[in-house]
């Protein structure tokens, strides 16, 4: 199996990023429908498993005893089906977790990998271009910023392809349990769109996350703003190479077009090479309607004509 190695003083083709920030609510409990990802053994409390969902990069608990609850989790993982959980918005605890779709998934259905050759991104050729594009989207600094970083991702990679023509990359970084358990990291993906920019013969690739960041990065600065305590990242082309990585330290880099939402979509049974409608009305219902709009209908070309 092949890795390419990244450390923070080499010169990085891909590199990941995670953020540790505070994560809190303002209400008593919370219920969210996702995919689920993995069930993982926690290290930082044995009675506790690591629940993996697609749609909460904050990782989440299920108390090892809840037996019901662990095998409903282990029956969604197997069948691909969507579950209800509701958990403490303080510890993070799963109290209840319910499947919302029994049907598994066809297996007769094609099954199609997404690969760099089937996907043509824009390069752009000079530095003011990609500044112009990150001062045009809505930065959303004023929302917390503990959540929803795939609905952001998927808001600037669509809004860059319907107001400039640019179809951006985005770069998934999925940290590994040992990585979580070594640093009391509470956080087990980030994702964020980048752009390619060529002058003078170079390609750099530089991140778009203006809710983090005052200015485009290039991506070795823009990972270890958030992962200081990785000192080598491993970039992957399957989920597999991620739970391979299991027991090793740092991170796993998995890039994808930009119609990926979240990691459930890198999955070889979920290939994405359009606009999903359900995640792009995801974005509308996680997000407040981005400036200068005054609510998501006056976007009118947010959602595609096929989506209308």
């Amino acid at each position: 199996m092949f890795y390419t190695l990244i450390s923070r003083f080499q010169v990085l083709v891909l590199v990941s990023v995670g953020i540790a920030v505070p994560f809190s609510w303002s209400f008593e409990s919370t219920t969210l429908n996702s995919h689920l990802f993995a069930v993982e053994e926690s290290a930082q409390n044995p009675d506790h498993l690591e629940i993996l969902a697609a749609e909460s990069p904050r990782v989440l608990y299920l108390a090892a005893e809840n037996s019901e609850a662990l095998a409903t989790a282990k029956v969604a993982i197997q069948m691909g089906s969507e579950v209800a959980l509701e958990f403490d918005p303080n510890s993070f605890l799963i109290s209840k977790l319910t499947l919302i779709n029994e049907k598994p998934q066809d297996p007769k259905a094609p099954v199609k990998k997404w690969g760099p050759s089937s996907y043509a991104p824009s390069v752009l050729n000079n530095f003011i271009q990609l500044q112009n594009l990150f001062d045009s989207v809505d930065p959303y600094r004023d929302v917390d910023l503990s959540d929803h970083c795939f609905s952001r991702a998927h808001y600037w990679a669509r809004t860059l392809e319907v107001d400039h023509q640019v179809k951006s990359m985005k770069v998934f970084v999925l940290f590994t349990p040992q990585y979580r358990n070594e640093h009391n990291f509470n956080w087990w993906y980030h994702v964020a769109p980048y752009v390619s920019v060529q002058t003078s013969g170079e390609t750099q690739r530089i991140v778009i996350d203006p809710s983090y960041e005052q200015a485009p990065k290039e991506i070795r600065d823009w990972v270890f703003h958030f992962a200081a305590k990785a000192d080598t990242c491993r970039i992957a082309t399957s989920l597999a190479q991620y739970h391979a990585e299991a027991a090793q330290g740092g991170c796993v880099v998995i890039t994808a077009s930009m119609y990926h939402y979240t990691p459930q979509d890198l999955r070889p049974e979920n290939p994405k090479d359009y606009w999903s409608c359900e995640d792009l009305r995801d974005v509308k219902d996680n997000l407040r309607s981005p400036a200068p709009y005054s609510d998501w209908k006056s976007y009118g070309s947010f959602l595609p004509d096929y989506c209308l």
